[in-house]
């Protein structure tokens, strides 16, 4: 730190360098009136130079200082020139990633759907993908003149996985070493090429419950009782009937899904089948349905559309965490429907929990207020008293404790709840027995309703008509 003993404005000036040489600051004191004299641009520049500094002087700032606009005790009169990030790596694909197209809805109401290929296929030795590699950006200077290197752009984490090699003649360039279908999980950053695991006809005796590490193609249906579990995508030909599924990828239904209300399929992606009924799915991508969705229990934790023009959910509770899509909600007979979006579901278990432990806290405090109460109608002796001390020092713990679970439901409900722009589309009508459900907000539809999104304004469910 450089400090001359000149006196200006009645306060004595140093210079402060920091970050490494890249600012430097002017430290201004009070000083006795009678023995200053004002300080001059010049003063603070010669000041600045004799500290060794060379570039990015600030004379605005030195202007405002002398011309009191700036009346700080720490002022940043000189900045050194950074240096500059280069552009960040990349990922130039020669192959499709996107496992599923969503419908896209149009402001007349409509959706345009068209049928996408979800899996994509590649021949051996075919290019898969190229890593761009970072630059380096434009070199910097300190106060001093002094050069500082340019940064590398951000590195984008990338992974190869099996089925995949890297070019010999291209260290970069990452091709198929087999023929097979392509699998990319977002998250991760990872690309695979699997091999297809292909059922010529129906999962059922004659192939046993299936448990394999690569995609699997059924020509024909998963037969009710058997089981599908693969970390990778499935694409069944027919339906499935009563069937366990677990699939880490997408899953792909041609014709529809039959449960039996008990079963559950789990999928790590988007779901695409032609109907659903009496099914549990919990969905972390998007569940897309062409015509019917009934009496399920579904959880998404982004979208739920029904496709088909002419397409209803009917029944049982669809839960999604972003948007719900139908062209028709409920029936003519008022069969009940709930349609609850705007929930963040892997916070779905620990909320129930905390908000039964609050309930039945609830009433175990309301239990012992009654026996303080009855208790407190008794003749008084010693007996009552000793009574009536333990039960009021239970009942203390009890509210505190109360208080304690409340402050714990607050944030997560905060967690839970954590949705943005949450809305419903009913693209045609819904009916009455609709349950609408917005965090934590209900609405029940008394009458039909057509045409109409469901959204929240003000933290209220509100309805805006739309052609």
């Amino acid at each position: 730190m450089e400090e001359k003993t000149s006196i200006g404005l009645f306060k004595t000036a140093k210079v402060e360098v920091v970050d490494r040489k890249m600012k430097a600051f002017l430290i201004l004191k009070n000083a006795d009136p009678e023995n200053s004299i004002p300080l001059s641009k010049e003063y603070i520049k010669d000041l600045l130079v004799s500290t060794g500094i060379k570039i990015g002087i600030k004379d605005e700032v030195i202007n405002d200082v002398l011309e009191g606009k700036i009346n700080e005790d720490r002022v940043l009169v000189a900045e050194g020139d950074y240096p500059q990030p280069g552009n960040d790596s990349s990922i130039q694909f020669y192959i499709s990633v996107e496992k599923s197209l969503k419908p896209q809805l149009q402001e007349d109401g409509h959706i345009d759907y068209k049928e996408v290929k979800i899996v994509e296929s590649v021949a051996k030795d075919a290019p898969l993908a190229k890593k761009i590699i970072a630059t380096v950006g434009s070199p910097g200077k300190d106060l001093f003149g002094n050069e500082i290197p340019g940064l590398y752009g951000k590195d984008v984490q990338f992974t190869a996985g099996q089925g995949t090699y890297r070019d010999p003649a291209e260290n970069t360039l990452f091709r198929a070493s087999i023929e097979g279908i392509i699998f990319y999980d977002a998250k991760s950053h990872t690309l695979e090429v699997q091999k297809l695991f292909v059922v010529p006809g129906s999962v059922d005796y004659s192939t046993g419950n299936l448990h394999v590490k690569s995609s699997v193609e059924i020509k024909q249906n998963i037969k009710a009782g058997f089981s599908v579990e693969t970390p990778y995508n499935i694409d069944v030909k027919g339906g499935i009937e009563q069937a366990v599924v677990i699939c880490g990828g997408t899953l792909n239904v041609k014709e529809g899904i039959n449960g039996d209300g008990k079963n559950i399929i789990t999928v790590g992606e988007d779901i695409h089948s032609g109907y659903i009924s009496n099914q549990i799915i919990k969905c972390s991508g998007t569940v897309h349905v062409s015509f019917e969705l009934r009496n399920s229990s579904i959880e998404c934790d982004d979208e739920v559309i029904v496709v088909k023009n002419n397409g209803v959910i009917i029944g049982g509770k669809i839960t999604a965490t972003n948007k719900v899509t139908s062209p028709i909600i409920g029936n003519d007979y008022g069969v009940n429907t709930e349609i609850e979006v705007g929930v963040v579901l892997k916070h779905k278990e620990k909320y129930i929990r905390k908000q039964t432990e609050k309930n039945d806290i609830e009433k175990n405090v309301e239990e012992l207020k009654k026996q303080i109460s009855y208790i407190a109608q008794k003749p008084d002796n010693n007996a009552r008293a000793m009574q009536l001390m333990n039960y009021k020092e239970v009942w203390g713990k009890y509210t505190a404790l109360l208080i304690k679970i409340k402050n714990d439901l607050k944030e997560i409900e905060t967690a839970y709840y954590a949705v943005e722009n949450p809305s419903i589309f009913v693209i045609n009508k819904v009916f009455p027995g609709t349950i609408i459900k917005m965090k934590d907000k209900l609405f029940e539809v008394k009458d039909m309703m057509t045409h109409v999104k469901f959204h929240l304004v003000n933290n209220e469910i509100a309805y805006t008509n739309f052609k």
